[in-house]
């Protein structure tokens, strides 16, 4: 087979209610919102969040999620967070905003980009989100 696999394009996650999914992902990360209009249309079967030109499909179902073994890893980007005092800070404002954060954190981890701080959170079906300063 002569196949290269390059990037990314998309992932869909399942999602219990899209209303609290979209605060999580847009409203608190801000992450910009596409394909609303598709949805609510019938055309498309998600609401798309979009990181870096990457997609999130946020599908809606109301069929239980088991999101156990579930781990999204998004990239941030801050000019002003670069010590562990600033994280902490960071991990406060998610605390006050609702956001369970997991214990231990912050914690520097490797991924495709090196070593970075990161903080494990989770979203509101209870998914497991790191988001890794880069």
């Amino acid at each position: 087979m002569d196949l290269d696999v390059v990037d990314l394009d998309h992932v869909a996650v399942r999602v219990s209610d899209l209303d609290a999914a979209l605060d999580f992902y847009h409203d608190l990360l801000g992450m910009e919102v596409r394909d609303r209009q598709r949805y609510e249309q019938g055309e498309v079967p998600y609401v798309a969040v979009v990181a870096g030109g990457r997609h999130i499909h946020l599908v809606p179902t109301d069929e239980p999620i088991d999101v156990s073994s579930d781990h999204l890893c998004l990239l941030v980007r801050s000019e002003t967070m670069e010590t562990e005092a600033e994280i902490e800070a960071l991990i406060d404002d998610l605390r006050e905003a609702g956001v369970t954060v997991e214990d231990g954190e912050p914690y520097r981890r490797y991924g495709a980009y090196g070593r970075d701080w990161a903080v494990y959170v989770r979203d509101p079906d209870g998914r497991r989100v790191e988001l890794k300063l880069h």
